[in-house]
């Protein structure tokens, strides 16, 4: 049985033909449709900055010079990232459904489905979580597989055995993820699980628990 994803690596794609995906991105997933895609890992203007930031950078380069040529490529790579963030959360809401990554602007492709975690196997490990810098916040963090992969998070403020009582809080790499916004007092848990290359994803850790400061 075929399914559809999310186009989420744009590496391939030439200097040139990166705006235009971007931009149509943008207006369909964070404008048009932003009520069929809450909680996003980047606003609209967020994700419209690093579209500028992209575009003016590449117009620079343009006129030569190292420099100009470094902050090309790192403008490129921060879009590049916001991207493979922005595809990886439609294809886990979208869950093979064609006319969900439609209303994200996502270029897409079919695939054979496989079950969930299909091709990734590592678990991430030693999940904990650590007092944030101010009153509400909470730091969760794990060991990864020494890849530069992404990771999802999530967490859940009641009963962790109940699907419905958990909470999409972002893609993460680097195997942390400060979070914000919890009650002081409350008792609080948190899961992750990798997210390969082509969006599909692995297990869940044992959820972590934890009363916040």
């Amino acid at each position: 049985m075929a399914y559809a994803k999310a186009v989420v690596d744009f590496s391939k794609y030439q200097d040139g033909e990166l705006a235009g995906p971007s931009n149509n991105i943008h207006q369909q997933m964070l404008v048009d449709n932003a009520a069929t895609f809450p909680g996003a890992p980047f606003t609209a203007a967020a994700f419209l900055a690093l579209i500028n930031a992209w575009t003016g950078a590449l117009g620079e380069s343009l006129k030569g010079g190292t420099d100009r040529t470094t902050l090309k490529n790192n403008a490129r790579a921060a879009l590049e990232n916001a991207l493979f963030q922005l595809g990886t959360f439609v294809n886990l809401k979208a869950q093979g459904d064609q006319a969900t990554i439609d209303l994200s602007g996502f270029p897409s492709y079919t695939t054979a489905r496989v079950q969930i975690g299909g091709g990734v196997t590592f678990i991430p490990q030693n999940v904990g979580w650590e007092d944030g810098t101010v009153a509400g916040q909470a730091v969760l963090r794990w060991k990864g597989d020494g890849s530069h992969a992404m990771y999802e998070v999530q967490t859940c403020t009641g009963d962790p055995n109940v699907a419905t009582n958990w909470n999409y809080r972002g893609s993460f790499t680097g195997g942390k993820a400060v979070l914000d916004g919890f009650t002081v007092g409350a008792t609080i848990w948190g899961r992750v699980r990798k997210i390969g290359t082509g969006g599909e994803v692995g297990d869940w850790s044992d959820p972590a628990q934890f009363l916040v400061h």
